[in-house]
């Protein structure tokens, strides 16, 4: 697989510049284009309203440029992100667990944590947004359930999360993390892909960029999750 990640700020009506950005990834021959946190709306309060057309969009930006998109949005009063596929079909909705601060916590309801996991190009992928990849249980359940590579939208910032947590959440877990945020203050940009074995593959400075990485299945990394024993942790 090769993923592409899309650093920038939103928002963006129409979806005209992620076009733009599906396309260059195309041209790159990336499978599956992830961008950050709310970018169609931009981030911050008052929060935009959804826009009832924007998954007819992503539907045909992904067919026209054989991409799959990992977009976020509003969605029934949720922070959502969507997962469609290179041929324009729409595979499933994320619904955001943990909520950031008082002003998401006014403005969204929390989703439930039913994980969203998918196939692309070969590898189980599970999708979770911002906050959510901080805590271990997220990531370490998703990948118990089987996924290879968690695609993450965000806005965040604090760079820390990006240079010390992501790696350490990935090389924990044996996934392939890409993590997508905005850029431009309050943001830290600082987007990545860290591969299974915590190595960063590509990382965005503090503006626009678009970043390309190859992933696989790595041998010879220590099989944490076979060597848990969950038996003991109950205290």
């Amino acid at each position: 697989m090769r993923i592409a990640v899309w650093q920038a700020r939103g928002p963006d009506d129409g979806a005209r510049r992620l076009a733009r950005a599906a396309a260059e990834a195309a041209a790159a021959d990336a499978d599956v284009l992830v961008t950050p946190e709310l970018f169609s709306t931009g981030y911050g309060a008052p929060f935009g309203p959804a826009d009832p057309a924007l998954d007819r969009r992503l539907k045909l930006i992904a067919a026209e440029h054989d991409i799959a998109l990992v977009a976020s949005e509003p969605h029934g009063g949720r922070i959502t992100a969507v997962v469609v596929g290179p041929d324009g079909e729409l595979l499933g909705r994320y619904a955001k667990t943990h909520l950031w601060g008082p002003d998401e916590r006014a403005a969204f309801v929390p989703g439930d944590g039913t994980p969203l996991l998918v196939d692309l190009a070969g590898l189980r992928c599970a999708v979770v947004i911002c906050f959510d990849v901080e805590f271990p249980e997220v990531v370490r359940g998703v990948a118990l359930a089987g996924a290879e590579v968690v695609l993450v939208p965000t806005a965040l910032d604090d760079p820390a999360v990006a240079t010390v947590l992501l790696p350490a959440r990935a090389m924990e877990n044996g996934v392939t993390i890409a993590y997508a945020n905005q850029c431009g203050a309050p943001f830290c940009g600082s987007s990545l892909i860290a591969g299974p074995d915590g190595a960063v593959l590509a990382r965005a400075g503090d503006g626009e960029e678009l970043l390309v990485a190859d992933v696989d299945r790595p041998e010879g990394l220590t099989d944490y999750l076979a060597a848990r024993r969950p038996e003991t942790y109950r205290w």
